[in-house]
């Protein structure tokens, strides 16, 4: 059994873990691009940390440090919660998003948009995403101005505007935030 499971992790891709999440060269990881993960930069597929918790939780990768420490998804989550508290929060509207079969890509953390979300099939690279998705836990005051802000921006920008509300149990409501001037 332990010889099945070391054959088993040689197969699966190598990931180096980053604090911002992990780099795999483009040889072994033609498939994840193709599938909508990561950015490519030089040799490697740069992954966020919310790619690399959401492929690492799937089987489809595992994740090394510069040891050679092989990390499990609660190891992982713990080392990237250094970096960011709300990862927890972000695994899982990434992981409810990706399993509903959509493309999700990193938003712009400067501006409060935590994922640009495109619809099921689209091709990253020619077109453009369809959802800008901020996720927030239950019970945490939202700062109506903010949520404004939010809102009008993706009108600018001809996208939707999605609320991820996760409650205490892990289930995630979409909310469609809209901004209408009377």
């Amino acid at each position: 059994m332990k010889r099945e499971n070391a054959q088993a992790a040689k197969q699966l891709t190598t990931a180096k873990l980053t604090p911002q999440g992990a780099v795999i060269s483009l040889a072994e990881a033609s498939l994840l691009k193709k599938s909508g993960y990561g950015e490519v930069e030089g040799d490697f597929l740069t992954l966020t940390r919310v790619e690399t918790l959401y492929l690492l939780d799937r089987g489809k990768i595992r994740v090394v440090d510069e040891q050679g420490k092989e990390y499990s998804l609660k190891e992982l989550v713990d080392f990237y919660a250094k970096y960011d508290k709300d990862i927890w929060l972000k695994h899982l509207v990434y992981s409810d998003l990706r399993k509903r079969g959509y493309i999700v890509k990193q938003g712009f953390r400067e501006e409060g948009i935590e994922f640009r979300v495109y619809r099921k099939g689209a091709e990253v690279g020619k077109e453009a995403a369809k959802y800008l998705v901020v996720g927030i836990a239950e019970g945490t005051i939202l700062d109506v101005s903010e949520l404004q802000s939010l809102a009008e921006r993706a009108q600018k920008a001809g996208k939707e505007l999605i609320l991820a509300v996760i409650d205490r149990q892990g289930e995630i409501t979409y909310y469609d935030v809209s901004w209408t001037h009377l």
